[in-house]
């Protein structure tokens, strides 16, 4: 469901970035066979057997959720698969926090990749983007340092902060309560794009709230459904829509499987009618035949300005240097 009026998305410089499950795999993130393995461990499954036999039978744990979610399980089975479902993402956020990784990521190379995509210190923009699938706490703990590139500092657009949260700094804490978050009302009339380098949760974030307590997060089946009903979601929506189709943009994809049909029409209408190019950043074997296998793959990879396929350690190495690969791929998106 799309919100009545456009987004307002401002001057922006014409770049931007989508992350999936690929990027925080980098700082210890999960992916998606990997929560499996959380779900499937957790006590909830172990002690249930409904949970169990269903986790044994679907690898996918978000198939395994929309069937929980269906009418087949009671509401306390949904309640203990939801609860072992935010252990495991808790779990992965101490991971993500850690700052003891070794060889560890030049996070400071990332973030003046990450703030390139405001612009350059005297362009006429006004607000920036960053896209991402994950609902992990990777951006409020790892995006930082603008003030080096010029940027506009980074946002929640559409969320309502507390006094005592303080993301997008060197050190946010350990997670608790006091992490949850809640969207306004209506982000599409009480929400703000401009002045600020936005953060946008396409999928929401495991941290986030409904006004009556439920997650605020997409997974399971039926991803377009739950978008919908989600005015938050939708307006997010409608920011991706518009910014892919100003005309002449560049997408950087990083560690995203162009496995979400909602995603990928968005992508190729992108391509195809408003001159979009797409930079991929995949390191995973026989990328074209993935992509073009894909949900409008065709559309998508006709679009393809260049790919990278080296892992991030290697193109930002722990010594700082900065290397040929990251010249390349910084000449080629932003160039």
């Amino acid at each position: 469901m799309s919100t009545v009026t456009p987004p307002e998305i401002g001057r922006f410089s014409g770049r931007t970035i989508l992350t999936g499950a690929g990027w925080t795999r980098n700082w210890g993130g999960r992916l998606a066979a990997e929560i499996w393995e959380d779900l499937i461990g957790h006590p909830a499954a172990q002690n249930n057997a409904p949970l169990r036999g269903l986790l044994l039978k679907e690898r996918s744990f978000e198939a395994a959720l929309g069937e929980v979610q269906g009418e087949g399980f009671t509401a306390a089975e949904r309640q203990a698969f939801e609860k072992a479902l935010l252990d495991a993402f808790v779990a992965m956020d101490r991971e993500i926090a850690r700052t003891d990784h070794h060889p560890w990521i030049n996070i400071h190379k990332v973030q003046d990749l990450l703030f390139r995509f405001w612009g350059q210190r005297g362009d006429s923009v006004n607000a920036g983007y960053i896209f991402t699938l994950n609902q992990d706490l990777w951006p409020e703990r790892k995006l930082y340092n603008e003030h080096v590139s010029g940027a506009a500092a980074p946002a929640l657009p559409g969320l309502q902060r507390k006094p005592d949260q303080r993301p997008f700094t060197t050190d946010i804490g350990r997670y608790s309560d006091r992490f949850i978050m809640e969207p306004v009302s209506d982000p599409a009339s009480q929400a703000q794009l401009r002045g600020q380098f936005n953060v946008i949760k396409l999928h929401g974030s495991f941290n986030w709230r409904t006004a009556d307590g439920r997650n605020a997060l997409v997974v399971g089946i039926g991803k377009s459904g739950q978008i919908a009903a989600s005015p938050l979601l939708s307006w997010y929506q409608d920011i991706f829509r518009h910014v892919l189709t100003v005309g002449g943009a560049r997408l950087m994809v990083v560690g995203y499987g162009f496995g979400d049909e909602h995603i990928n029409s968005v992508i190729a209408d992108a391509v195809e009618n408003h001159g979009l190019k797409i930079f991929i950043w995949d390191c995973g074997s026989n990328l074209v035949d993935r992509v073009r296998a894909s949900p409008h793959g065709a559309a998508i990879w006709n679009g393809t300005l260049s790919t990278a396929t080296r892992p991030l350690i290697e193109v930002f190495p722990s010594n700082q240097a900065e290397t040929e690969e990251y010249r390349r791929i910084f000449k080629t998106m932003f160039g």
